[in-house]
Formats: C-alpha cells, structure tokens, sequence
C-alpha cells in the first residue's frame, strides 16, 4: 500500500456518514456486550467492581470494526455506486484507467462491462 492509498483509505475513514455510522453500532454493540459481561457491576452502580479498561475497550472494538468494514467497502469503488472522493481507478481484470470524481457514479470497464472491479490505481 502506497502513502496516497493510506491517505485515501484515512480520509474515507474519517468521513462524517462513517462515523456516524461506527458510533451508532459502537453505542448498541457496546453497551450490550457491557450489560453481558459487567451487567451487575453496572446495574448497582458497583464502581470498585466495574472494569474501566474493559468498558472503554467494550465501545472501541465495535467502533473499529464498523470503521473498517465501511472503509474497506467504500474504497473498492463498486460500479453504478458514487464515488466517496476523488480517485483513479485502474481495472483489475484489463488494467483499463479511469479518473472518477467525488460524487459521481463510477461506471463499468468498457472492456469489461459487468465483470468490472475497479481498484485504486
């Protein structure tokens, strides 16, 4: 992976509809995977008790993998999907190259049609 890509994958993870989305799946996941595993220190508000790494770790971990799957979703460049930023794409079936821009349906290979899948050039 070059320093563009991670760039590219660093500004698609930071991008508001992601995290958004990681928060609202961190806060339901989260707080359900604390009420399981520290569910009687919580309930009687038991603070001596209570594990504030593992309650920390608790939101962080649903929040990191809804961060990465989204990303990683968002940066295959799906056909007939808008692009979430700037990019050009390279086929990689036929290594045909295209420059798609932020907001624009990315369209099919023309060598390629349907069987496209565009990866960052």
């Amino acid at each position: 992976m070059t320093m563009d890509h991670f760039k590219i994958y660093c500004e698609i993870a930071i991008s508001s509809s992601i995290v958004q989305r990681a928060i609202k799946v961190s806060l339901i996941v989260g707080s359900t995977l604390n009420l399981i595993n520290q569910g009687d220190a919580l309930l009687l508000l038991d603070i001596q008790n209570l594990s504030y790494l593992k309650l920390g770790l608790t939101y962080i971990v649903p929040y990191s993998v809804t961060t990465y799957t989204a990303t990683t979703m968002k940066a295959e460049f799906q056909i007939g999907t808008k692009a979430v930023l700037n990019a050009n794409l390279k086929c990689s079936k036929c290594t045909e190259t295209i420059y798609v821009e932020k907001g624009t349906l990315i369209p099919e290979c023309p060598a390629c049609g349907i069987h496209t899948r565009w990866k960052l050039k």
